[in-house]
């Protein structure tokens, strides 16, 4: 009786989810791009000190729906640098994320989602320094997912101001 009630609640809870992905009328949506946000955190201890940037992409303008979000971590002791992004649920999971920089993939083969959870599918990722370079001098990060459907889905991060935003956490870390 458990699993049955729980299977109800869940069936429910999905049904109502509304995904973007699959949603037609949604196919030309007022995208908005909200602010770079740096934290870094307040202690030093043996592994370093780690900061992140973070920028989301919102589909209100009251900018509480997020679309997609991209991270970027560093971290003093190591001096790595690691990519995390939040894709919107809604999209084929076996199909991952293909990733560019203005309009040129990085690769013809998809990044894979290393989970999906109630914010969205994430994939996450060491970078290395010519990928970082792309970043801070590139005007788009381009994101491609095959929807639910088959459609493809193609959506332009701005990354307009990523390089003084990162030089902030780098020079932090």
């Amino acid at each position: 009786m458990k699993i049955k009630k729980y299977l109800i609640v869940l069936a429910f809870t999905l049904s109502t989810f509304s995904s973007i992905a699959e949603d037609s009328k949604n196919e030309n949506l007022d995208l908005l791009m909200g602010k770079w946000i740096t934290n870094c955190s307040s202690k030093s201890d043996k592994n370093g000190k780690n900061c992140s940037l973070e920028r989301s992409l919102y589909i209100d303008k009251e900018k509480k729906r997020k679309l997609i979000t991209m991270i970027i971590q560093t971290n003093t002791s190591s001096k790595t640098v690691r990519f995390i992004l939040i894709s919107p649920l809604g999209t084929l999971i076996q199909s991952g994320v293909k990733i560019g920089f203005d309009d040129k993939l990085t690769s013809k083969n998809a990044y894979a989602f290393n989970i999906c959870e109630k914010i969205g599918c994430i994939t996450s990722m060491m970078v290395k320094k010519e990928t970082l370079e792309r970043f801070k001098k590139s005007n788009n990060l381009d994101l491609e997912y095959v929807g639910a459907k088959g459609q493809k889905i193609e959506i332009k991060f701005n990354l307009n101001g990523f390089e003084k935003e990162f030089k902030k956490i780098e020079n932090k870390s």
